[in-house]
């Protein structure tokens, strides 16, 4: 069912938002297609631990058992290989606890919904380290994601090259935590777009993660599937699961 007041946009009923991806962590509670309630405290805290804690306090300031909730959204990265583990283990928990159904979000499509109104394509530059970092490229139809580079991690001095096919595409916004260190270090990709100003633009909200999982046709996980979820992680090396042993014990 979609809500009136929001032009079929959204779902009816509450979609909470968790993102854990980045160097913020945080909830967020939207009724209808609007926001109630949105939390985000530094990573440095220790708030991705408190995680549980902070989503019973919202959620009870705002007389809104988990029960009631219509969807959990949780973010999917890339980003933080310990945030992202404890952000999916928790919204695992509290949907498999409430029969709720999971909707896994794209950390880069939370860094690039500002920028869905301005018509240009939008780079994501993210977690760069050791000369590697995530690139994907796309633009937005209405409220969807269209990725023309799908993510991928690359050396910082292959990004020229990666992101030669939208080259006809310019002027560029580039958004994401490592845009500046990304430009500094190869500055011929400036003639092609210009930087996020904004201070704030490698923040990635829950709040934007609510409203993806909010949208009307958003990819619903159930029951054991939510299993099957795998969060990418800015470190690939850090990305491998588990596999039984020969003993019936993990190892990996």
């Amino acid at each position: 069912m979609t809500s009136g007041t929001s032009g079929g946009r959204f779902v009816e009923g509450a979609v909470l938002g968790i993102e854990t991806s980045g160097n913020h962590t945080g909830a967020a509670l939207l009724a209808d297609g609007r926001l109630i309630a949105e939390v985000i405290v530094d990573y440095r805290s220790g708030a991705a631990e408190q995680l549980p804690e902070v989503l019973r306090r919202m959620l009870a300031d705002h007389d809104m058992p988990p029960r009631r909730l219509r969807r959990v959204g949780v973010s999917l990265g890339p980003g933080s290989f310990t945030g992202l583990r404890i952000g999916l283990a928790t919204a695992r928990g509290l949907a498999w606890g409430a029969d709720l159904p999971l909707v896994a979000v794209s950390s880069h499509e939370v860094l690039a919904w500002p920028w869905k109104e301005s018509g240009a394509p939008v780079v994501l530059l993210t977690g760069l380290r050791r000369e590697r970092l995530f690139l994907e490229a796309g633009s937005w139809s209405g409220d969807w994601w269209s990725a023309r580079i799908p993510a991928r991690n690359v050396n910082l001095l292959e990004v020229a090259e990666a992101l030669r096919p939208l080259a006809g595409d310019a002027p560029w916004r580039f958004t994401g935590e490592s845009v500046a260190s990304v430009l500094a270090a190869v500055p011929d990709l400036g003639r092609w777009g210009a930087p996020t100003a904004d201070p704030l633009h490698g923040l990635r909200r829950p709040a934007v993660v609510a409203l993806l999982a909010a949208r009307t046709g958003a990819r619903e996980t159930i029951g054991q599937a939510m299993e099957d979820l795998e969060p990418r992680y800015l470190r690939e090396a850090d990305a491998r699961r588990p596999v039984p042993t020969a003993g019936g014990r993990r190892g990996g």
